[in-house]
């Protein structure tokens, strides 16, 4: 159960990517979709999540203020980095590199545990890096088109997949996952808007149809179903375990493209898919 909840958390992360990427292109800014984002998400979740007969506030200052660390460094530096990410680079790009996640992940559980990783979780990792390489690149380097602010938005987006994969799990378990995401979810959006209210504040568009559509998936899909099951998968497999089975995202998203957009995929970017693919049955299956 816990590995079916991660690939479908990657599927809807893919989801979300997409749509983020439609807004972007049609000048929508990263500000902006990433505020209402979040604060959708929030006062969605914390509605779920009122609905509770046992429902209570956060009794100590210590889960108050892993709730606050947990929002920043963990929802707002994922989603808003990756986002960045996106607006400097593109979807692939950032999406490869924001999963160099297990690594930090792998290296903080082996530090911290003070032990070296099992041969299968090398292996998975090696496939993993590899495999979201040739989709990004084609097996060429030149074709990143890398840029600093896109790759230094990209792995503080990376950072915080980490953090949000190894924190608040005792706060989740005690208080429930709904409220604590919707709690995070509109600190996270409040930390926003002041900072881009030092800015100017946030900037009006004129919302489409096709706009409302995308912002109405990036919230519902991408991010209350994509961060709810990975968490929930996580609870039950492990974050490093969880975090590289999240991998499935580019290979999902390099569907999606063929299905909707017709994309055609050469040999390379196959054997890509045939190595993630590998690489998550290696880390589904019981060490």
């Amino acid at each position: 159960m816990g590995v079916f909840l991660v690939l479908l958390g990657g599927i809807f992360w893919a989801i979300s990517g997409v749509l983020a990427e439609y807004l972007f292109k049609n000048d929508y800014a990263v500000e902006w979709v990433s505020f209402y984002r979040l604060l959708f998400t929030g006062i969605l979740l914390l509605i779920i999540s009122l609905r509770r007969k046992n429902f209570v506030l956060f009794k100590s200052k210590n889960e108050l203020l892993s709730l606050l660390i947990f929002a920043f460094f963990g929802l707002l530096m994922t989603q808003y980095g990756y986002f960045k990410g996106i607006f400097y680079t593109d979807a692939g790009t950032a999406t490869m590199i924001q999963y160099s996640a297990p690594i930090i992940i792998m290296l903080f559980v082996c530090f911290r545990d003070k032990k070296f990783p099992k041969y299968s979780e090398i292996v998975a990792l090696i496939l993993i890096v590899l495999g979201i390489f040739l989709l990004a690149s084609g097996g060429d380097v030149a074709n990143l088109n890398l840029n600093f602010w896109g790759v230094f938005w990209s792995i503080i987006g990376a950072f915080g997949v980490a953090f949000y994969s190894l924190s608040a799990r005792k706060i989740i378990a005690k208080y429930g996952l709904f409220f604590v995401m919707g709690m995070a979810s509109l600190f996270a959006s409040f930390v926003l808007l002041s900072i881009l209210e030092t800015k100017g504040g946030l900037v009006h568009y004129d919302f489409s149809l096709k706009a409302f559509l995308a912002m109405s998936g990036i919230v519902l899909i991408g991010t209350i179903g994509a961060f709810c099951l990975y968490l929930k998968g996580v609870e039950l497999i492990g974050a490093m375990r969880a975090s590289m089975i999240a991998c499935i995202e580019p290979v999902a998203a390099a569907f999606m493209s063929f299905l909707f957009l017709g994309t055609r995929y050469a040999f390379l970017e196959l054997f890509a898919f045939a190595l993630i693919i590998i690489s998550i049955i290696l880390n589904a299956k019981k060490n």
